[in-house]
C-alpha cells in the first residue's frame, strides 16, 4: 500500500489460531520498506508466511518474556502485600500499645489529679491545723513552753512571759540558759526523764513574787513514731486555789466537829425516839384500859339515869326528868369521847383490818338515819333518801357506820333547833355516794384546810362539846375502803360532807 511520500507499508492479513477453537480471529501485520521498488505489486504469499512465522515467534518470545516479568511482577507484588500486611498487624499492634499506653497515662493524670486535691486538702489541714495551734498558743492565758528532744525553745504562749523571761529571739535557744522567775530546779531533770519515760510530771513551784504554780510537764507525742519528741511545760497559777483549800480545809474541820455534833444529836434522838415509843405503848395500853375500864361505870350510869327517868316519869317530876336527861347526855358525849379516842389508837397502831362483806346500803343507811333520830335536838329531823336502782354494796359495815353516825353526830351538833338534816345515798358508775348536810353554822373557809387533822375544831364551834377526833376518824375509815371525803360549807349557810367509795373493793 502506497501513501504520500513514496513510503510503502506492507499489509497482511491473516487467520490466528490459537488452543481455543471456539474463537476466531485474525492477525493484521502492517511493515514498512525503505526501498523503493519498482513495481508496486504485492509481496508473493510464499514469502509472506515465512515473514509471519517469523513475527509470531517473535511475538511468542515477546510474549513469554512479558509473561515471565508479570510473573516476577506478580510474585514481588504478593511477596509486597505479606510485607505489607504484617506491617499492619505490627502497626495495628502498636496502636493497641499506644492506646494502652494512653490509658494507663489517663488513669496516672487521674491519680496524680487525685494525689494533688488530697495534698491541697492536706495544706488546708495543716494550715488550719497551724492557725488553730497559733491561735491557741496566743489565747492560753496559762504559761506554756514547747521544746525539742535538744531542750531548745520551739513555742510559748503570751502567758509564759509572767514566769519566764521570753523575747521573740529566744526561738531556738537552749532552755538552760533562760533565766525563770520560778523557783523551779528539777525543771531540766523532769524534761529529760518525762521523754525518757512518757509520763507526766506534775509538781508545784513558787515564784519570785510569792505565787504559788502547778507545773504540769508531759511528753511532746510523734504520731509518726509514737515516741517522745520533746516536752511541753504548763505552768498554772494555783495560788487562789490553795487559799481556798486551806479554807475549806478550817471548812472541814468545823464539818467535821458538826458531824460528829449531829452524831451525838442522833444519839439523843434516837434515845428520844425509843422513849416516845415507851410513851405510845403505855399510852395505848392506858386508852384501851381506859376505854374499857370507862365504859363499865358509864354503861351503869345511863342503865341508871334511865331508871330514874322512868320513875320520874311515873311521879311525874319535871326536874328530876331534866337531870336524868342532862345525865344521858354527858354519859352519851364521854362515851363518844372514849370511842374516838379508841378509834384512833387503833388507827394509829394498825390494828384495824377491814373485812369487806356485801349487805342492802338502802336498808343500812335508814337504820343509821332513824337510831341517829333519837338524839336530834328539840325539832330537828332527820331525812333519807336513795338514788339509783342498786342497793348492793360491798364495804365493811362496821368502818361505814361509825363514819355515818360521826357526820350526823356533827350536823345534829352545829345545828339550831328546827333544823333538818339530809342523808341521801346514789350508787353509779361502780361507786356508792353518801351525802349528809345541814343548815348549821358552817366552817370559816381558812378552817377548811385543816378540817380533817386530827384535835383540830374550827373557830367558830365555840362550847359546843367535841375532841376534834371525828372527822380525822372518818377520813381514815374512809381511806381504808379506798374512799375519800370532801366538804363544801359556808358560815351560817351550812355544810355538805359527800363520801365516796367504790360499790366493789378492788381487786388485789
Amino acid at each position: 500500500m502506497n501513501f504520500g511520500g513514496g513510503q510503502i507499508v506492507n499489509i497482511i492479513i491473516s487467520p490466528f489460531v490459537t488452543g481455543e477453537a471456539a474463537y476466531q480471529q485474525l492477525l493484521v501485520l502492517f511493515s514498512t520498506n525503505k526501498r523503493k521498488s519498482r513495481d508496486r505489486s504485492l509481496i508473493a504469499p510464499g514469502g509472506m508466511q515465512l515473514l509471519t512465522r517469523q513475527h509470531l515467534a517473535s511475538l511468542e518470545r515477546e510474549l513469554a518474556e512479558a509473561k515471565n516479568n508479570l510473573e516476577v511482577a506478580r510474585n514481588a507484588i504478593n511477596s509486597s502485600n505479606e510485607n505489607v500486611q504484617s506491617f499492619n498487624e505490627e502497626l495495628q499492634s502498636a496502636n493497641e500499645e499506644m492506646h494502652s499506653a494512653n490509658e494507663e497515662l489517663q488513669s496516672v493524670n487521674e491519680e496524680l489529679q487525685t494525689v494533688n486535691r488530697q495534698q491541697q486538702q492536706t495544706n488546708a489541714e495543716l494550715t488550719e491545723s497551724n492557725d488553730d495551734l497559733n491561735n491557741y498558743f496566743r489565747s492560753n492565758t496559762n504559761g506554756q513552753l514547747f521544746v525539742d528532744h535538744n531542750l531548745l525553745l520551739k513555742r510559748y504562749s503570751p502567758g509564759a512571759v509572767k514566769h519566764i523571761n521570753l523575747r521573740e529571739s529566744d526561738i531556738g535557744r537552749p532552755l538552760t540558759h533562760i533565766t525563770t522567775n520560778i523557783k523551779f530546779e528539777t525543771l531540766v531533770v523532769d524534761i529529760k526523764k518525762v521523754m525518757l519515760d512518757g509520763l507526766t510530771i506534775t509538781r508545784e513551784a513558787e515564784s519570785t513574787d510569792g505565787k504559788i504554780y502547778q507545773v504540769m510537764t508531759m511528753p511532746y507525742i510523734r504520731q509518726s513514731t509514737n515516741n517522745a519528741d520533746g516536752a511541753i511545760i504548763s505552768f498554772y497559777d494555783i495560788t487562789e486555789l490553795k487559799k481556798l483549800l486551806a479554807e475549806l480545809d478550817i471548812s472541814n474541820r468545823g464539818l467535821t466537829e458538826s458531824v460528829a455534833a449531829i452524831k451525838l444529836s442522833r444519839q439523843l434522838v434516837s434515845q428520844s425516839l425509843e422513849k416516845e415509843k415507851e410513851l405510845n405503848v403505855m399510852k395505848s395500853r392506858f386508852v384501851s384500859m381506859a376505854s374499857h375500864e370507862f365504859k363499865t361505870p358509864l354503861t351503869a350510869i345511863q342503865l341508871s339515869a334511865e331508871l330514874i327517868g322512868r320513875i320520874a316519869l311515873e311521879l311525874d317530876h319535871p326536874a328530876v326528868k331534866k337531870y336524868t336527861e342532862t345525865i344521858k347526855n354527858a354519859v352519851k358525849n364521854l362515851t363518844n369521847i372514849l370511842n374516838d379516842f379508841l378509834s384512833l389508837e387503833l388507827l394509829e397502831t394498825g390494828k384495824i383490818n377491814p373485812i369487806m362483806s356485801e349487805f342492802d346500803v338502802v336498808s343500812f343507811a335508814a337504820d343509821v338515819a332513824e337510831e341517829m333520830q333519837s338524839l336530834v335536838k328539840r325539832e330537828q329531823q332527820i331525812t333519807y333518801c336513795h338514788f339509783g336502782k342498786g342497793h348492793l354494796v360491798t364495804l365493811n359495815p362496821s368502818l361505814l357506820k361509825n363514819s355515818m353516825i360521826n357526820l350526823i353526830s356533827n350536823a345534829i351538833k352545829y345545828s339550831g333547833h328546827d333544823s333538818r338534816i339530809e342523808v341521801r345515798t346514789k350508787i353509779s358508775g361502780g361507786y356508792l355516794t353518801i351525802i349528809v348536810s345541814d343548815n348549821g353554822i358552817g366552817i370559816p373557809k381558812d378552817d377548811q384546810k385543816h378540817l380533817f387533822e386530827a384535835f383540830f375544831r374550827a373557830h367558830n364551834t365555840g362550847n359546843i362539846p367535841g375532841t376534834g377526833l371525828g372527822l380525822n376518824i372518818v377520813t381514815r375509815y374512809t381511806a381504808l375502803m379506798g374512799g375519800k371525803v370532801r366538804c363544801k360549807s359556808e358560815v351560817n349557810e351550812g355544810t355538805t360532807f359527800t363520801i365516796t367509795l367504790p360499790v366493789k373493793p378492788p381487786e388485789k
